[in-house]
């Protein structure tokens, strides 16, 4: 699946596009937007705009409702959901402005249509302020969707931490931990994430510095586990992934990912 790709302009899709976005893009609502349908949606409006412009449409387009950008699908979800969600990300900043700006640029297409200068309409529709808009639009969903799509992946992989490290207390791991590796906090999906896509999208949440504090604390209290367990301790190891620092962080973790990621009713 190379839409993303497609949108963004890149001719080979990106890693995170590439391993985690095709078995989630069918159907699936992330932040209660199906993204594919809210860029398919958006992607027909030219083709809704050039048939009205040339008499061939049964729509009947009012320049007042269609200048609003919060009554199609996906300005509802802004206004909503996706405010709600994403609002504090520049990325989605950027995309509500944009998106704004294109129903402003749509309008602008049919007020000159029903003044009946048909050439005019469909130079702003091919031509200018409508083209890049549009593009832009486009570009910042995709970007948007990756950014989240690449932190609930980051998620899922921080969740096996407790296993992995049970497995290797334990001596059933096939897996070389050491101390200084996995005390590290920028080395994991999770840790790559929060210091660059999870940055730029939630460093105005608060939530966000909880986590980053609270997975630094974890893997420290990690590294101090493996330690333990490489030294023939291996019980007090095993306790301490049920109590004290890592139960700890671990939790408090969990519930800064649940503040940023959960799904409201």
């Amino acid at each position: 699946m190379d839409w993303v790709g497609r949108i963004t302009g890149d001719k080979t899709p990106t890693g995170a596009a590439d391993k985690h976005i095709t078995a989630e893009m069918r159907g699936a609502e992330v932040g209660g937007l199906d993204f594919k349908s809210a860029v398919d949606a958006h992607m027909k409006w030219k083709g809704r705009l050039e048939a009205y412009i040339n008499g061939t449409s049964d729509e009947d387009l009012r320049v007042d409702v269609i200048s609003c950008d919060d009554k199609c699908p996906l300005g509802k979800w802004i206004y909503s959901r996706g405010g709600d969600d994403f609002g504090y990300s520049e990325t989605f900043f950027d995309m509500k402005a944009h998106h704004a700006h294109f129903h402003r640029c749509a309008g602008d297409v049919v007020r000159t249509a029903q003044a009946g200068d048909k050439d005019e309409a469909l130079k702003l529709l091919h031509h200018g302020d409508y083209v890049r808009a549009s593009e832009k639009v486009k570009k910042l969903l995709a970007k948007l969707f990756v950014l989240v799509v690449d932190g609930k992946t980051a998620i899922d992989a921080h969740m096996k931490w407790k296993e992995r490290l049970q497995d290797f207390v334990a001596g059933r791991s096939t897996e070389s931990l050491d101390e200084f590796s996995v005390a590290r906090e920028d080395l994991c999906s999770l840790g790559k994430w929060i210091n660059n896509e999870g940055a730029e999208t939630f460093r105005d949440n608060p939530n966000f510095h909880n986590l980053r504090s609270a997975h630094r604390k974890f893997h420290e209290a990690a590294g101090h586990i493996v330690s333990l367990a490489s030294t023939g301790q291996a019980d007090v190891a095993m306790q301490l992934l049920e109590d004290g620092d890592y139960a700890q962080a671990s939790d408090d973790v969990t519930a800064a990912l649940v503040d940023m990621f959960a799904k409201r009713d």
